[in-house]
């Protein structure tokens, strides 16, 4: 995956180069790391154990700093300062999405539901908004998105295109039904791998996480010592009118007629956004191509060389 270039002062074992490599991605997104967090998301080709992890973390000392108990590069210590600013901010909105979560869950058509993006690693600040990941019953994709639609505008936590203030809003930029768990498959790279792999369950049916997980087991090709995340399941909330109005949609005539009539309306608006049968993925800007851009550019500029 990495090589050094002939410099000598360059650091060439497995280990510290995964580690480097692993900073300098949560770089890009002026975002330290706790020791626990730098092992679980290990950007490496191979397997390295635990011993020669915390060996290599003591040997390159002139690149990192540690500080409270993160890590970060040298020069770049404000961002410690920041991340420990936003830890009741990580909180707040952490509650905000298990609340709407279970407002979400009576609904049939959804299998599971998880927190993505920067809150599901941490990164968030006062004005951002929540994204989460909805999947949804084979054929009942574009129902889901209509009733979870509806009672995000009930609860006055749908984000809408082009809003400005998006600040705890709710932002489902990723729906895809079961039979879609490997739609990241031609996406294979660190940037997907890193979104997958830290994904926080909230709710789940028919052992949809696990499922979803199995189907993108190459993530281990980035990240070897990646594993399930810890889960903060919510409960459902009963709803007697919500359940008997999501029981007389989820059916394929609704779901033929709400599809016809979501891509219609999707397809006027579209720029990058997927939108297809079994798949709606809402990401007008592409970060995937940009930070792998600027992973590749911050290994050149530290003296390596990689072929991500």
């Amino acid at each position: 995956m990495v090589r050094f270039s002939n410099k000598k002062d360059i650091h060439d074992t497995p280990a510290q180069i995964a580690i480097l490599t692993t900073i300098l991605y949560s770089d890009i997104f002026s975002f330290p790391l706790t020791r626990d967090e730098l092992w679980d998301f290990l950007i490496s080709e191979r397997k390295i154990s635990r011993g020669e992890f915390m060996n290599s973390l003591q040997t390159i000392q002139k690149e990192i700093v540690e500080k409270d108990g993160f890590y970060c590069l040298k020069s770049r210590e404000a961002i410690i300062k920041k991340r420990k600013e936003n830890f009741w901010e990580v909180d707040a909105k952490m509650k905000r999405a298990r609340f709407v979560a279970g407002k979400l869950a009576p609904i049939p058509s959804i299998l599971f539901i998880g927190i993505s993006g920067g809150l599901a690693s941490g990164n968030v600040s006062a004005k951002d908004d929540i994204d989460l990941i909805i999947i949804t019953k084979k054929n009942m994709l574009f129902v889901g998105r209509f009733l979870i639609i509806l009672l995000l505008q009930l609860l006055g936590a749908r984000r809408f295109r082009n809003q400005k203030n998006t600040a705890d809003t709710i932002c489902v930029n990723l729906l895809f039904d079961e039979t879609a768990l490997d739609f990241f498959a031609d996406k294979q790279d660190i940037y997907t791998a890193r979104e997958i792999a830290q994904i926080i369950p909230l709710f789940e049916r028919e052992s949809t996480y696990q499922r979803f997980i199995h189907a993108n087991e190459w993530i281990h090709k980035f990240l070897p010592n990646v594993g399930s995340q810890k889960t903060h399941y919510v409960k459902e909330d009963k709803e007697i009118f919500l359940s008997v109005l999501c029981r007389i949609m989820c059916n394929s005539f609704f779901e033929i007629i709400l599809r016809v009539l979501q891509m219609t309306w999707m397809n006027r608006h579209r720029t990058r956004e997927t939108v297809k049968n079994h798949v709606l993925a809402f990401h007008p800007k592409d970060y995937r191509v940009k930070t792998n851009k600027q992973l590749r550019l911050k290994m050149q500029q530290l003296g390596l060389l990689t072929k991500f």
